[in-house]
């Protein structure tokens, strides 16, 4: 018989797990945090800020792995970044009721799900081509205000900009 183990403990060991297989695919697991947090029923106030946190660290870890692979490029990030962060700090500071919170995730969660059945050819890395500055800013801003107004990180928005 398997020992048991207590809500938070499982809740530990599934969000390992979840960053563990996203990292495998260079992302950083939050909307797994959050979608996991939701099921163990965390409050909502307490997701979001968890999530962040657990996605920089796990992040942070993706990056150093591309960077030693020589697979980072500074000119296709900073764009991004210049709009995304003064909205993900906007986002964050903004406190969202859980009846309005809750709504935004699920969807949020649910287009990134779906987005997954709609399958591209998958492109070598000769082919790439940095997207145009504006087109970068402006979406690297509206992922920046979605991500800290639900706590998601950014790769589940800009997975489906690939292409």
């Amino acid at each position: 018989m398997l020992p048991s183990v207590g809500p938070e403990l499982a809740l530990a060991i599934c969000m390992f797990v979840g960053a563990a297989l996203y990292t495998s695919v260079g992302h950083a697991g939050a909307s797994a945090y959050i979608a996991m947090m939701a099921l163990f029923g965390v409050t909502p106030s307490a997701m979001r800020p968890t999530a962040l946190v657990l996605n920089v660290v796990v992040a942070s870890f993706t990056s150093w792995r591309f960077i030693r692979a020589d697979l980072f490029r500074w000119r296709t990030l900073w764009p991004f970044l210049l709009g995304a962060m003064p909205l993900a700090f906007l986002g964050g500071s903004i406190k969202l009721p859980g009846e309005v919170y809750r709504p935004l995730v699920g969807v949020v969660l649910l287009l990134g799900a779906a987005r997954l059945l709609w399958p591209r050819p998958v492109r070598s890395a000769d082919q790439w081509a940095d997207p145009p500055i504006p087109v970068a800013v402006l979406c690297g801003a509206g992922i920046g205000l979605l991500l800290g107004l639900t706590g998601t990180g950014g790769g589940i928005f800009l997975s489906p900009l690939q292409g």
